[in-house]
């Protein structure tokens, strides 16, 4: 059963044979703010406009789940280095109203065997609303 996912490179599911989900899912929506000084008094702010949204999450890569974890980090790595945007979309909704970059992916490979294979890597996404 398909749980959203990040344009086509990413696809978050749960089924029989693949488990991959995201975990932590945290959406920071924020303005843009000026602070002007006056003397004797506490600075004036003065609202610039509304920030770009960004979203971060953690993911787990599990071969044991059906997921090849390095093929899927070389994938995200490769929105990375292009800046191509993606619809990020949850259930049957987008999230937000524009597509997302992936800015950042930090990697934990948890268990590689003898030979080199990775069986697990976690990872830490962040995006940022492409405008």
């Amino acid at each position: 059963m398909a749980i959203g996912h990040i344009g086509k490179t990413v696809v978050f599911e749960t089924s029989d044979r693949k488990i991959l989900n995201f975990t932590k899912m945290q959406r920071t929506v924020k303005g843009r703010w000026a602070s002007h000084s006056r003397i004797g008094k506490k600075p004036k702010k003065q609202f610039l406009g509304p920030d770009a949204d960004q979203l971060t999450f953690s993911i787990t890569l599990n071969a044991e789940h059906g997921v090849r974890p390095r093929k899927t980090i070389e994938n995200i790595e490769k929105l990375i280095r292009t800046g191509k945007p993606q619809t990020v979309v949850i259930g049957s909704k987008k999230v937000g109203s524009n597509k997302y970059a992936i800015t950042e992916i930090s990697e934990s490979w948890e268990t590689i065997l003898n030979r080199g294979e990775v069986v697990k890597i976690t990872c830490d996404i962040t995006l940022e609303e492409y405008l």
